[in-house]
């Protein structure tokens, strides 16, 4: 799943509710995982449904991003051979591209039927369980993956996700660092681990969040989140240096805007008012930029172009989370406005 998913946006918090890490491109299951040294024919056992020209074509077309293409083939494999696990496993993937949550879920559960041991399908299910709130279906699935395959380290993060989600601290935590004793170069285990101990003002995040930074190298989107989470966790001066580092990368409104709340974290109000202004400047249309520039603004009684950015951020997300918010302090801006124009005409 994608990682760069700022709070301020609708991201970060999103993908870690319904972590599975990122998801595999479709493909034979049959050449997954294979040792060093062997090749992928050698693998393959005859209990291994052959790959379909039907089958081959999906996963090229999955790979190009025509995922309805890819849909019809995978469907016309299943034609051919209704439990080819691959087949199943590689729908139910294109069907949440195609963002038909339901046919995925039923794809990937006839996987497991076909093969229960398919951990790739227990990762993907209980992670869209997850997405859309049914912790409990998520729960019963994880354990059922981890009972036949112990070392996956997506299904203890997704279990460990969903028991965060029921409220069992202790157990999700368990199982979020068991998928990180699992997995320990993948950076998203450890924003994930790290993402948690800040919820929940558990100490250990910064740790998790200098090897995620290591291991992010130069992933444009995992480098943001980590910043995002710096922040979470009150480490102000490692979230500018972050954001730093990701501007590099890419600018961009919401990289800008990030670090603002970063250097007000700091109290450096100069720098805060510059990278909000690049960042309206550099994306208009990015809402929560002009949401903090306006507050900036406020505090130092302009109100008139305060109550511009405020307007400019309902214009672009009316019912956004800080649109309440934005209308009071809009009608503040207003009514300050309106006694500085009092003021002045009294003095005149």
């Amino acid at each position: 799943m994608n990682a760069f998913t700022l709070a301020l946006g609708s991201c970060l918090v999103t993908a870690l509710a319904a972590c599975g890490g990122a998801s595999p491109p479709p493909q034979s299951t049959a050449t997954q995982a294979v040792p060093a040294g062997v090749s992928s024919a050698e693998t393959t056992t005859s209990s291994e449904p052959a790959a379909s020209a039907e089958l081959a074509t999906g996963i090229k077309a999955f790979d190009a991003g025509n995922y309805a293409d890819a849909r019809s083939s995978f469907e016309a494999a299943l034609k051919k051979n209704p439990r080819d696990y691959q087949a199943l496993f590689d729908l139910g993937m294109a069907c949440e591209k195609l963002q038909d949550k339901s046919a995925a879920e039923r794809a990937y559960r006839a996987a497991l039927e076909a093969k229960p041991d398919l951990d790739a399908a227990s990762a993907e299910l209980s992670a869209l369980l997850i997405d859309e709130g049914r912790a409990d279906e998520a729960i019963a699935v994880a354990r059922a993956g981890l009972a036949k395959r112990p070392g996956s380290a997506a299904l203890h993060e997704n279990l460990g996700v969903a028991t965060a989600a029921k409220g069992d601290q202790d157990q999700a935590v368990r199982e979020l660092q068991l998928a990180v004793q699992a997995a320990p170069d993948q950076a998203m285990f450890h924003l994930t681990l790290a993402h948690w101990l800040d919820v929940w003002h558990v100490r250990g995040a910064t740790p998790h969040l200098e090897e995620a930074r290591r291991l992010a190298k130069d992933d444009y989107g995992m480098v943001a989140s980590v910043g995002h989470e710096y922040r979470m966790a009150g480490e102000f001066e490692a979230c500018v240096k972050t954001f730093d580092e990701a501007i590099a990368i890419r600018d961009g409104g919401e990289v800008r805007t990030e670090r603002a709340l970063c250097r007000l974290g700091l109290k450096d109000d100069r720098a805060t008012f510059e990278d909000l202004s690049a960042a309206v400047a550099n994306d208009p249309t990015y809402a929560p930029a002009h949401y903090y520039l306006a507050g900036r603004l406020a505090t130092a009684k302009r109100f008139k172009e305060a109550a511009a950015e405020y307007a400019k951020y309902l214009d672009l997300d009316p019912n956004g989370s800080l649109s309440q918010q934005a209308r009071e302090r809009l009608g503040a801006a207003k009514e300050a406005m309106a006694k500085d124009r009092s003021s002045s005409a009294k003095k005149k």
